[in-house]
């Protein structure tokens, strides 16, 4: 598949695991989780989607058991990267918060990420790609 072009369930599901891991990690106070997946993010960004873990996951075991075609559809690859930035970001920023012992600003930043990635899970609103769209134009 080309770099440039992506399944569309693949940033859902990517969103998906990303808000589950977040709120395990609020909820049961696991910093290290969210440490866990800053460093996921931050690797699936700069490997993209051919050498991101929670996508070749997707596409090697989730994918061949609910769509063995393939993808039906496609979308630009870079917007969900560039939402996948901006979570990694925010992620790093709250692991280092939280251990700093800033256990509000942290867990705040971290209940951001686990928010809007529920979001684009869930209904299909993806901010961080809407941010893209505004600032390179699309």
């Amino acid at each position: 598949m080309d770099s440039s072009a992506i399944d569309v369930n693949i940033p859902r599901f990517n969103q998906a695991v990303v808000a589950l891991a977040t709120a395990t990690a609020f909820v049961f106070q696991l910093p290290g989780v969210v440490g866990v997946t800053f460093a996921v993010l931050g690797f699936s960004w700069l490997g993209g989607p051919r050498l991101a873990p929670l996508t070749r996951f997707y596409t090697g075991v989730v994918r061949p058991r609910i769509q063995p075609q393939g993808p039906v559809k496609l979308e630009p690859a870079a917007p969900p990267r560039f939402a996948q930035l901006l979570g990694t970001v925010f992620l790093g920023g709250a692991y280092g918060l939280l251990l700093l012992g800033w256990g509000g600003a942290g867990w705040a930043l971290t209940l951001l990420v686990t928010a809007l990635a529920t979001l684009a899970a869930v209904a299909r609103v993806c901010v961080g790609c809407a941010i893209y769209e505004k600032v390179v134009g699309g």
